[in-house]
Parts: C-alpha cells; sequence; structure tokens
C-alpha cells in the first residue's frame, strides 16, 4: 500500500513539474542563430536600410538632404555566425528631380549599399561598391548565401 501510494505521489509531481516547464510564460532568452542563412526583408527593415542610405550618402557630400530615394529590386539579407554580424544589400532609384551631386554619385554602383549591423544595433551603411558587383566587401559565407546569379557580372 505504502509503495503504491508512493509512487502515485511520485507520479503526480512529475506530471506537474512538467506542466508548470511547459505553461512557464517567461520568454526564454534565444540567442543569435547558430547557422548562417538568409533573411527576409521586412518592411520595417526596409526602411532603416533606406535611412542608413540616406545618412551615408548626405554624410559623405554624395546627396543633400531634398533628395529622395526609392527602393529598387531585391534586397539581399543574411546573418553571419561566424562573426554574428546581419548584412545587407540594397539597390535604390533617384526619385527626380535631384541635384546634380545625387545624380553623379548614382553612377557606376552608386544606388547599391552594402549594410551591416550587430544584434539589435541600427543598420549602418558601409560602403557603396562599384560595379561590377563582387563579394569582396563582405564575407565570403555571405556571398554564397546570397548565390552566383547576385555577383554574375564578377570576373572569376
Amino acid at each position: 500500500m505504502r509503495r503504491t501510494l508512493l509512487r502515485c505521489t511520485t507520479s503526480v509531481a512529475i506530471v506537474l513539474a512538467a506542466a508548470v516547464v511547459v505553461i512557464d510564460p517567461t520568454p526564454s532568452s534565444a540567442g543569435p542563430p547558430v547557422v548562417s542563412r538568409t533573411i527576409r526583408a521586412t518592411p520595417a527593415v526596409s526602411a532603416d536600410l533606406k535611412a542608413a542610405f540616406l545618412d551615408f550618402k548626405i554624410e559623405h557630400k554624395d546627396m543633400v538632404r531634398t533628395d529622395r530615394i526609392t527602393p529598387a529590386g531585391r534586397t539581399h539579407l543574411a546573418y553571419d555566425a561566424v562573426d554574428h554580424r546581419y548584412w545587407a544589400l540594397a539597390y535604390f532609384d533617384l526619385v527626380y528631380p535631384a541635384s546634380l551631386t545625387a545624380e553623379i554619385s548614382f553612377q557606376d554602383g552608386g544606388s547599391i549599399g552594402i549594410f551591416v549591423t550587430i544584434g539589435s544595433r541600427p543598420w549602418r551603411m558601409i560602403t557603396s561598391p562599384a560595379l561590377p558587383l563582387c563579394p569582396r566587401d563582405f564575407p565570403l559565407v555571405v556571398a554564397r548565401l546570397w548565390g552566383p546569379a547576385t555577383f554574375a557580372a564578377c570576373p572569376a
């Protein structure tokens, strides 16, 4: 009788403990992904990249504050699990009328931005690459994730 009561009590305790673990509403502190991967661009990320592009171009005197841009084409995003950074490659079109400095700066790859961020920090544009676009401005794993079609004009 005692053994049966002990087994029932132990079983109930295990079931209750499992229920507490499953029902626990506290969010888990999930760290960064452990595998490098591509990411889908959300409207919020696209807006952040657009703002970072404008900040970079205005800071480097390639555009003036009255110039406007719109996203053009596909935005490529990837997470590099080796250096724990998020990378983005985005294309923009200039909205006309525009300043002469903006029109000049958009030539030869000036409409492309390479961006990076770590964790929840803001996106930062690090460069506006020259054409043809080749994977020399970001890690090789990111270039592989984005695929060879992205760099079709790059010399072998």
